[in-house]
This record gives structure tokens, sequence and C-alpha cells, in this order.
């Protein structure tokens, strides 16, 4: 069973238990939010394609995470006029873990050990990025002064 929605002007096929990256959601780590814009969805043997949405169609998605992607470096060059220019720009995202997908009478939903296992791989990708974070000055100086103690 399958379906594609549409969440922060883009298209996306998704599955019970996929996660994936959104465009950033205004919404908090843990809400449970329900998208209605469902335009197509099939459960293996029919499929029913929306005009524009297909009618009584929702897809339940578990918001796991907020943060920003990778930077994307974009560089710009004239010929034989010194100009150079780099920009970097880093994407907000919101991760989330669909649910349930559901159209009238046909309902998927997904089981508890795979919430757990998405949460869990999120736990650790957060203390991941946690570890890797430089002291600030104040930290800095804060260490310093229990040391000397």
């Amino acid at each position: 069973m399958y379906s594609v929605i549409e969440c922060g002007g883009f298209q996306h096929k998704i599955t019970v238990g996929e996660t994936l990256k959104v465009p950033k959601l205004d919404a908090k780590v843990g809400d449970v939010l329900t998208v209605s814009s469902v335009l197509l969805f099939s459960n293996g043997d029919t499929v029913k394609i929306g005009k524009p949405t297909v009618s009584g169609a929702s897809v339940k998605m578990e918001i796991l995470d907020q943060g920003k992607d990778d930077k994307v470096i974009s560089f710009k060059r004239k010929a034989r006029k010194r100009y150079r220019k780099t920009i970097g720009h880093r994407q907000d995202y919101t991760e989330v873990l669909v649910t349930e997908i559901a159209c009238d009478s046909d309902k998927s939903s997904v089981d508890d050990n795979a919430k757990i296992r998405a949460r869990a791989r999120i736990k650790a990708l957060n203390a991941a990025k946690v570890q890797n974070v430089p002291l600030t000055k104040a930290q800095k100086i804060a260490a310093a002064a229990q040391g000397g103690n």
C-alpha cells in the first residue's frame, strides 16, 4: 500500500513505516500530523487518483526531528573580471515517520516496534551531533575554573 501526498510544496511517494525529510513544518517533535492532500492512493489492487485530491484519504505522520540539512555551497565567478562569490545555504527540514495511510475502509498502520526503532535512530543521531560540537568560550572558562580549584 502506498500513497502520493503533497507536503511543503513537494510531492512524495510514501509507504507505511517510511521516514522522510520534508521542508520545515510548524509543529513540535512528537506531534502527529494528519495530511489530507493525498493525490494518489493504491492498496495493491486498485488505484485511486484524485482530482486534485482523493476524497476520504488521509495520512498520519509523527514528527521525529527538526533541524538543518547539510550545507550547499554555491560559487559564482566571472572570467577576467576578478569576481568570485561563495554562498552557503542550510535548509531547515522536518523528519517524519509515516504511521498510517487510510482511504475509506482501506487502512494500514505501522507497528510499535518500527516507531521505537525510528525514535532510537533519531536519538542516536542527535547524540552524535552533540559530541562534535566545540565548547563555547564561556564553557572553556568554566571548565578551566573547575580544573584550577
